[in-house]
């Protein structure tokens, strides 16, 4: 084998092992990472609220980011989220259910090939306030090494859209 070939065998192996380095890192560390919060005061109680927001289906009829897909039922969970995050292609998306407490909070996390390339969690809470009314919090993670290239004034929107239309629909107010 020439020299040359040897070198840039060798080159290319070396790229290999840091990419997959960082990507190992990466998936260990939760890092880089970018998150995004809102939150809002809706009318309705606990159930209430829990079933307007696990009822992704229904979606369709007033949320403008996520526009429909199927149900989740409890941690381990796959389901379907077809999301249309502004500025963005319209993407389906497949997450897994991590946490599952009716009445109180869904995390959920869609994968890109292998952990730590990009990661996405979205979750909300309900927190009780008086009597007919709670307060909503919604937060996306994005992390893994593709992190550094989210968008996130898009995600920012996303959330802050999601949030009216949470309002909108069950009343309320957006803080």
């Amino acid at each position: 084998m020439p020299r040359r070939a040897k070198i840039a065998l060798v080159a290319a192996g070396g790229v290999l092992a840091a990419c997959l380095l960082a990507l190992l890192a990466s998936a260990f560390l939760d890092r880089p990472a970018t998150t995004v919060t809102t939150s809002a005061i809706v009318s309705g109680t606990p159930e209430e609220v829990w079933a307007t927001l696990v009822d992704v289906e229904g979606y369709a009829e007033w949320n403008p980011v996520i526009r429909g897909g199927s149900n989740p039922t409890g941690e381990g969970d796959t389901f379907v989220v077809e999301l249309d995050l502004p500025g963005h292609d319209a993407e389906s998306l497949e997450p897994t259910v991590l946490i599952f407490r009716p009445d109180r909070k869904l995390r959920w996390q869609d994968r890109l090939l292998l952990p730590g390339v990009r990661d996405w969690e979205y979750e909300f809470v309900i927190e009780p306030l008086e009597a007919g009314s709670v307060v909503v919090v919604q937060r996306l993670r994005a992390e893994g090494l593709l992190s550094l290239f989210a968008d996130e004034d898009a995600a920012r929107e996303g959330l802050e859209l999601m949030t009216e239309a949470l309002v909108e629909r069950l009343g309320g107010q957006s803080r």
